[in-house]
Order: structure tokens, then C-alpha cells, then sequence
């Protein structure tokens, strides 16, 4: 089986929250007043895998401890 390159999204270390504000409530200000972006929320990882699956559990062994957005996840081309 050939594997497929993936974009896997990372969550930053304690950037939970900002980062489910930021991408799914379009807040551009934390309760910190602090302003959000995409880089400072996360980050992506590109992966070759057999499957999304793979792909995560790669990533995971790379950034342990850190979550990673399954559903953010996907395959290239």
C-alpha cells in the first residue's frame, strides 16, 4: 500500500481553548486581551502515513503530551 502525505494540526501547549476560540468561534481576542492567531494557537505537522490514522498516531509520538485536532487533519493532493 503506497502512503499519502498528511496535514496534521497540533494544538500548543496550554493554547486549548485560544485555539477552539480561534478556529471555531471566530475570536480574535482571548480573555486575556491577548490577540490570537493561528500560529500562536498551533501548528501542522506534514506526515507521509497509510491513513489519517497512521498519520496522528505519527505526530503524537513526536509532540506527546500535545493534542492533536483529528478532525483538522488531512490528506494532501
Amino acid at each position: 500500500m503506497s502512503k499519502a502525505t498528511f496535514t496534521v494540526v497540533v494544538i500548543r501547549d496550554g493554547r486549548e481553548k485560544d485555539y477552539y476560540d480561534f478556529w471555531g468561534h471566530d475570536v480574535q481576542k482571548n480573555e486575556s486581551g491577548e490577540q490570537l492567531h493561528s500560529a500562536l494557537v498551533g501548528f501542522t505537522e506534514d506526515v507521509e502515513a497509510k491513513n489519517k490514522q497512521e498519520a496522528i498516531s505519527k505526530v503524537r509520538k513526536m509532540h506527546p503530551g500535545l493534542t492533536v485536532d483529528e478532525e483538522a487533519t488531512t490528506r494532501l493532493g
